[in-house]
């Protein structure tokens, strides 16, 4: 794991390049702090800069950046190629190849490219990565980003000083002071409706992600613009599966050996390898692989709150000790996460709205004090049906087949209910015991007011289950807050004619795989890993392991309420069934309580109307509306928890 930055500019001298790219290394120094360097090919206008978290090969031969055997091709890369070891012995066979340097994935990659060219490379390589690519016969510039989005890459024209930029991390702004880089409302929207900033742009104009599963070629001339053309190498519509004819028995063997492999290849390193257990069943299931393909106790890491509502780690430690894992766990004092948060908030290069990346950051922090790596069970949810949202989609879809008379009935009632009777029903629901955590009716009626309008029509009706449906207009551009826009994104990412052939719930759990996983679930655990030093791998994102779980029919998934069907059934062959059959675990923070007492005073900083109106973009009034109503109870804590951050970001270089 690593981080890097890279420039192409006719108009910046050589020292101006330097200075750029040693202040980018500084920058990125969590994500690679064993090493750096840069090169600079003046001939190109270019320079490339590394920072690099040493995992294979540790020794100099594995040092970046990196030119290919030819001298052609110069390489500046993050991630891991799981499966280098079998596209070596390939290359080693092709008449073209000459002798390797070393032994790290890095050097494979790049040889691989400059022998079979970079689009059949990324068809074969299985991994997480971004990476960028100088080929010095063409003069041609490849950046590229592995098919789910597990690493991140930017890119930016700058104007003002004719440069191309490029790198792991948001750090243009930082690297060019003198120069005013413009708020995207657009990210803004998204950012408040979705808890993230969804699709290929950022929180500034003209700075762009690349998609996952894309790459790009980028050719300069002077004083102009670059032509970049984007190329997907991997979509849903060109994979190759079918369903698969086993019965249930036979699904769960298949997936038993498959994931056995998986596992197997990601756990290789040459330093010291651990997991994330929340002791929830996609963690669980991956450490039990662990420890299966171990020689050696499996270093497993959990953390909890003092808040017994939201702590797990009582599960995450008996699953420790059925599995007899090396197994650490620290209980965050709320007193201390809360002097914390503001400057954990200040941590992140682009705003971000979950919350969960708090503990996520702590579990991050602990773990990298024992090993440098960690397999976590993110994408189990995503791909096996694993959020309550697809158990009950097909229920809550009838209410979409409500004729519209009655729609407009049940609305009307809703809507006259009062806040006093809301919070009576809402106080009397608190008494049952499976409401163990905060629960707010008003939040449940504004969802189902939402999914009733009778002018929904079925695609948007499917995607109101995503986002944050608030009416109050946030921003002080009334065009740029719009719900629709999103619904527009989300249905040209659903007109694809494959997905036709698709349970509902399967139609949703794609949506959130090319959407919500690499911009929430991905984005949190890249920043907050990588902010402790710290490289994390998801097995359950193995290209051909994916591939398998599409083929596995809908009842394999979901049944009734019950999700990732399959995972669970694996898992009884590892855990008693008493650890399995639960609520859905994971690491949270009670942050709804927390920002009415502990967070309050944080909190009302910056809402206040003179740092909302500081960026220009924010509505006062609706904002202090949506707070008022959260101090009285009312949860809005997503919603204010986004806007928070929004605030903290931009406020602390402003």
């Amino acid at each position: 794991m690593c981080g890097f930055f890279g420039l192409q500019s006719f108009s910046l001298d050589k020292s101006e390049k330097i200075s750029l790219s040693r202040k980018a290394i500084n920058l990125l120094n969590s994500r690679g702090p064993d090493a750096n360097g840069y090169v600079l090919d003046d001939e190109d206008n270019l320079v490339f800069s590394h920072n690099r978290l040493s995992i294979l090969d540790l020794t100099e031969t594995g040092s970046q950046p990196m030119v290919s055997n030819s001298g052609n091709l110069l390489m500046i890369y993050n991630g891991e190629i799981y499966n280098h070891q079998i596209l070596r012995q390939e290359l080693k066979d092709d008449k073209n190849f000459n002798n390797w340097k070393g032994t790290s994935d890095s050097e494979t990659l790049i040889q691989a490219i400059d022998i079979w060219g970079i689009e059949k490379t990324l068809k074969k390589i299985n991994g997480m990565f971004s990476f960028s690519i100088w080929n010095r016969q063409s003069k041609s510039l490849y950046l590229a980003r592995d098919r789910f989005g597990e690493k991140p890459l930017y890119y930016s024209w700058i104007p003002q000083n004719a440069s191309f930029v490029f790198g792991s991390d948001l750090i243009f702004d930082k690297l060019f002071k003198n120069i005013k880089f413009e708020l995207n409302d657009e990210a803004l929207n998204d950012l408040l409706h979705l808890n993230y900033i969804n699709n290929n742009y950022s929180i500034f104009k003209n700075v762009y992600k690349l998609d996952p599963g894309c790459y790009s070629e980028i050719h300069f001339k002077k004083n102009q613009l670059p032509k970049i053309n984007i190329k997907k190498y991997w979509k849903l519509e060109n994979i190759n599966y079918k369903k698969n004819n086993l019965n249930h028995l036979e699904s769960i063997n298949q997936l038993d050996i498959k994931l056995s492999n998986v596992v197997k290849d990601q756990i290789f390193a040459d330093v010291e390898v651990g997991t994330f257990l929340s002791g929830g069943i996609d963690s669980s299931l991956i450490t039990a692989k662990a420890q299966e393909v171990s020689s050696k106790k499996v270093k497993t890491f959990c953390i909890g709150t003092e808040d017994k509502s939201h702590d797990e780690s009582k599960y995450a430690s008996s699953v420790a000790r059925h599995l007899s894992t090396d197994h650490e766990e620290l209980i965050l004092n709320e007193n201390e996460i809360i002097k914390d948060i503001p400057s954990i908030v200040r941590s992140l290069n682009e705003p971000f709205g979950d919350s969960s990346f708090i503990p996520t950051y702590y579990v991050s922090k602990l773990a990298q004090k024992k090993v440098k790596v960690v397999l976590t069970g993110d994408a189990g949810d995503e791909i096996f049906g694993g959020y309550n949202r697809y158990t009950r989609l097909k229920y809550v879809s009838r209410l979409y087949k409500l004729p519209k008379g009655l729609k407009k009935v049940i609305s009307n009632s809703l809507s006259n209910l009062s806040e006093k009777n809301i919070n009576r029903i809402n106080n009397l629901i608190k008494i049952f015991p499976s409401f163990k955590n905060e629960f707010y009716l008003n939040e449940k009626i504004k969802k189902l007011l939402d999914r009733i309008d009778p002018n929904l029509n079925f695609s948007d009706f499917l995607f109101s289950f995503l986002i944050n449906n608030n009416k109050l207009n946030l921003l002080n551009n009334s065009e740029a807050f719009s719900k629709e826009k999103i619904f527009k994104v989300f249905n040209e990412q659903f007109s694809d004619k494959k997905l036709e052939n698709f349970q509902l719930e399967e139609k949703m759990m794609f949506m959130d795989t090319i959407n919500y996983l690499p911009n929430d679930i991905l984005f949190k655990v890249d920043r907050a890993s990588m902010a402790n030093s710290l490289e994390t791998r998801a097995p359950f994102l193995d290209k051909d392991l994916y591939e398998f779980s599409l083929g596995l029919s809908i009842d394999q998934k979901i049944k009734k309420t019950k999700g990732k069907i399959i995972l669970r059934d694996l898992l009884k062959k590892k855990l008693p069934y008493n650890l399995i059959d639960r609520p859905k675990a994971g690491f949270s923070i009670p942050i709804g309580a927390w920002l009415r007492k502990p967070l309050l005073d944080w909190s009302e900083n910056l809402l206040s109307k003179k740092n909302l109106e500081k960026s220009g973009l924010l509505n006062f009034n609706n904002i202090n509306k949506i707070w008022s109503d959260h101090k009285k109870g009312i949860d809005n804590s997503g919603l204010i928890w986004s806007i928070l951050v929004f605030q903290q970001w931009y406020l602390k270089d402003n």
